[in-house]
């Protein structure tokens, strides 16, 4: 099995790391969806923690991947001041990544995507608060989160001023309450996501809706250190995980304002998801991947934003 599981990382390594390029507009690397496919339905076969767990269950609580939480908007601000921009600064393609902690969570994967493609990108995130057009529940402070309410109209501003080429949104709608335990619904995610992505559509050249991750059980670090030898206790199928976010009020938000939408599931699990794939681990606690993960999924991320992105533009 601990063979397996490097032969399974040098998979996902080979079809998902790649050295910078010169071209302007490189293509995604080939077999890179192929490769994360075979290695998420190899895991469902893994049965121990594997001794090369990378991160090990110790640090994935840490594993961002990048130090991008000085990027991000703090509880009370409202509003950043410049924005981190990675890739290329200096490039003729503008992309913007919003959302909330799930934004900083693809940056590894993101950063490396806009370097390859010469792309310039900015980011804006402020975590707990999601992009849908909702006053959202400050579950810290148990009062409406308005500072979300300012910070989402002052980033819809500067899109507004910007007009970036490519918009990339993503958020965490698992739990997200928008009164004192009144979670929110998926009709009022879709109606408040569309909102924003009209919002955003009038100004970028193209926006792109990025789904939301299935949330485990328990935290798989937690997980995995209580049940080293019994990975399969810390499985979650499918169905219970993904019925704990609105991946369909997301997609259908995007149909209704002709966003792309691109479905990160077959990414992360099967019949059932599994908190290691390969010898990664793949959550950093229920509902966050490890930043080791998401740079693993670089090249099926760039593929998929690529083909999202030239869907709407008309391109073949």
């Amino acid at each position: 099995m601990r063979r397996s599981s490097r032969f399974i990382l040098l998979a996902l390594l080979a079809g998902c790391t790649h050295a910078p390029s010169t071209a302007p507009q490189p293509a995604a690397p080939p077999g890179s969806r192929a490769a994360v496919l075979s290695a998420v339905r190899a895991a469902a076969d893994l049965r121990e923690v594997p001794a090369d767990l990378t991160p090990s269950v110790a640090a994935a609580g840490d594993d961002l991947g990048l130090d991008y939480q000085k990027c991000e908007a703090a509880p009370a601000a409202d509003r950043i001041g410049d924005p981190c921009v990675f890739g290329d600064r200096t490039g003729t393609t503008r992309v913007v990544l919003y959302g909330d902690s799930h934004a900083g969570m693809w940056l590894p994967a993101m950063t490396t995507i806009a370097a390859r493609r010469h792309w310039r990108l900015e980011f804006y995130g402020k975590p707990a608060c999601p992009a849908p057009r909702l006053t959202f529940w400050n579950q810290q402070e148990n009062r409406p989160f308005t500072a979300c309410d300012r910070f989402r109209d002052f980033v819809l501003s500067r899109i507004g001023q910007s007009h970036p080429d490519l918009v990339v949104v993503t958020n965490e709608s698992y739990a997200q309450k928008v009164g004192r335990g009144e979670l929110v619904t998926p009709a009022q995610w879709e109606t408040g996501l569309v909102d924003t992505l009209t919002t955003i559509g009038r100004s970028a050249s193209r926006v792109i809706v990025l789904g939301d991750t299935p949330v485990l059980d328990r935290s798989a670090p937690d997980c995995l250190a209580a049940h080293a030898s019994d990975i399969a206790s810390c499985f979650t199928t499918s169905t219970k995980a993904t019925a704990r976010v609105w991946n369909a009020a997301d997609e259908a938000a995007a149909k209704e304002t002709g966003a792309g939408y691109v479905s990160v599931l077959p990414w992360l699990c099967r019949e059932i998801c599994t908190p290691v794939i390969g010898n990664i681990l793949v959550y950093r606690n229920q509902f966050h991947l490890t930043g080791t993960y998401a740079r693993m999924l670089t090249g099926v991320l760039e593929d998929a934003l690529v083909r999202a992105r030239t869907a709407g533009d008309g391109t073949p």
